[in-house]
């Protein structure tokens, strides 16, 4: 009996005792294989959760980004219930359908289904999103890249806040440690390292995180690449961290800038490398992550600025461009992928891309929508990032679409 509905978040099951949360206590007390139910999941509590049989929340979403690592670890994740917390009790027995979005009473059964999906080479490059560096040989031999590595993670399961580890003289190892892991997997495949981009409610929750400020909605509050110039000595680390890999052999990085408002950022940003003897566009591929309206608008100043690739982040740009809190339940219905304001400024940007030779690739949740990365291939986009578990499904969907636009424009006479 389905008890419960909200959003499924993940294409897995996890069945187990439900365990409420509402304090870092009750985080450390778990043992593995509940079904933990909590108000709001935020990615700080990601290395408690990599256990659990299942996460239910109140409030979230598909794009949030607790949800995307709990793909990425293949947890059970149903959010935006809005009553979960109410209607489940400790110790009750729940099925946690996180492809569905449905909550049921007891033990239930699925029948598994089998990917018998071959492997397929499109021309079109499909990469993927990394949060978790050890899962990366499993990708890299189907994979033609990484589109982006979320460092963030990288920090977050230490249980410490980034100022913490740099001032403890740890934060360039940890961020160098685990991208060296990928990049050395995927070499000598492009793998794009993201500076940090962390709303500051993810970083409360961890030792030292008493600095960040508290923000009624966080995700248009101080985050991406603005955060980082307000942290200089964090930028820098960051930056560290490259020039050391760099320096060991790994000239299959790039950089990303995620979360950019204007063009001064961008160049202060150059400005900072090119200080600290790192050659924007020589020493290493540079580029930004597309993801608010004004980054579009404007899009003409970063080419003439120099750009080697650009990224598109559909989830930030509808937010951004709609209005719309994309973790809200309550607005859920007016965040919309396919919304025509967005696809304009999509398309105007991939043609000027594509007549300047610079690559476009669609990241985050947008790149395992098959409608939505139909449509942006119609469009010309180079390539595609998904997530881990979707890059056998999307190489077939790139591959297929890219037969029928050779069946439907080289017809034999």
């Amino acid at each position: 009996m389905i008890i419960l509905k909200g959003i499924g978040t993940s294409p897995y099951t996890g069945v187990g005792r439900v365990k409420k949360i509402e304090n870092l206590s009750d985080l450390l007390q778990l043992e593995g294989g509940e079904i933990v139910v909590l108000s709001r999941a935020s990615r700080d509590m990601s290395f408690y959760l990599q256990r659990v049989g299942g996460v239910v929340t109140d409030y979230g979403g598909l794009t949030s980004h607790v949800a995307i690592i709990l793909r990425e670890m293949k947890v059970a994740c149903v959010m935006g219930t809005e009553h979960a917390t109410e209607l489940l009790k400790n110790g009750d027995i729940v099925t946690v359908d996180g492809k569905t979005g449905n909550i049921f009473s007891g033990f239930i059964e699925f029948e598994e289904e089998k990917d018998l999906t071959e492997i397929y080479r499109p021309a079109v490059s499909v990469k993927v999103n990394l949060n978790i560096p050890e899962i990366a040989w499993k990708v890299a031999p189907v994979a033609d890249g990484v589109g982006s590595i979320r460092i963030e993670n990288l920090i977050i399961r230490t249980g410490k806040h980034p100022k913490t580890l740099q001032e403890n003289r740890k934060l360039e190892k940890v961020i160098s440690d685990g991208v060296r892991i990928i990049a050395e997997t995927f070499y000598p495949k492009p793998v794009y390292f993201r500076t940090f981009d962390i709303p500051a409610d993810e970083l409360r929750g961890l030792a030292g995180g008493n600095v960040e400020p508290y923000e009624n909605n966080p995700l248009l509050g101080l985050r991406g690449i603005q955060k980082d110039l307000q942290n200089l000595d964090i930028l820098e680390s960051e930056f560290r961290a490259v020039i050391r890999l760099l320096d060991e052999g790994y000239d299959n990085l790039g950089i990303k800038i995620p979360f950019v408002r204007d063009i001064s950022e961008y160049k202060v940003v150059k400005d900072i490398m090119l200080h600290m003897g790192l050659r924007p566009h020589c020493d290493i591929p540079l580029g930004i992550a597309l993801e608010t309206p004004s980054s579009f608008l404007c899009f003409d100043e970063f080419q003439k600025e120099g750009l080697d690739f650009v990224t598109l982040g559909l989830s930030d740009l509808t937010m951004c461009s709609l209005a719309v809190d994309r973790r809200s339940v309550k607005v859920a219905k007016h965040f919309q992928f396919m919304h025509p304001a967005l696809w304009k400024m999509l398309n105007e940007v991939i043609q000027k891309c594509n007549y300047h030779g610079i690559e476009t690739c669609v990241c985050g949740h947008a790149a395992s929508n098959p409608l939505i990365v139909k449509r942006l291939l119609d469009l010309g986009v180079s390539a595609v990032s998904t997530n881990p578990d979707q890059i056998l499904k999307m190489l077939k969907l790139v591959a297929k679409s890219e037969d029928a636009f050779l069946n439907e424009y080289f017809k034999p006479n």
